[in-house]
């Protein structure tokens, strides 16, 4: 799962935490440094944490998450906008009975949070492989 991590400067002891995380994720790639003037500014690595369990999802969030790759590979409509169309779309009487909508409808809001955390990375790789 790729991750950002920021280290504040004006942290005193930044540098001993940045030396750390840098030995801890040698691939850590430096990606921008933001703040300064009025705030102190944060340097900002990303990284890949091999260590965070893969989410194990159930069939309902299964068949969202296809809907929601297929239609984002399809159409390229921006995720946010996906989402929501999944939303609204599951509440209209002419889409009720359709798997995805009713798979959708019968999710927890933790199941609706990991389809989206699965789909978000899914996405950001995509995007960077291509």
């Amino acid at each position: 799962m790729i991750k950002f991590k920021e280290f504040d400067v004006g942290d005193i002891h930044y540098e001993e935490q940045l030396e750390k995380f840098q030995n801890e994720h040698p691939s850590a790639e430096f990606v921008t440094i933001t703040g300064g003037q009025t705030t102190y500014e944060k340097i900002w690595f990303k990284y890949t944490d091999d260590n965070v369990d893969q989410v194990e999802l159930s069939e309902n969030q299964q068949i969202v998450l296809g809907w929601l790759k297929e239609k984002y590979t399809l159409t390229g409509i921006e995720p946010i906008e996906l989402f929501w169309r999944l939303r609204v779309n599951s509440v209209k009487p002419d889409y009720r009975n359709s798997p995805v909508y009713k798979s959708y409808r019968y999710m927890t809001e933790n199941a609706q949070l990991q389809v989206l955390q699965v789909f978000s990375q899914w996405a950001i790789e995509r995007k960077e492989t291509k």
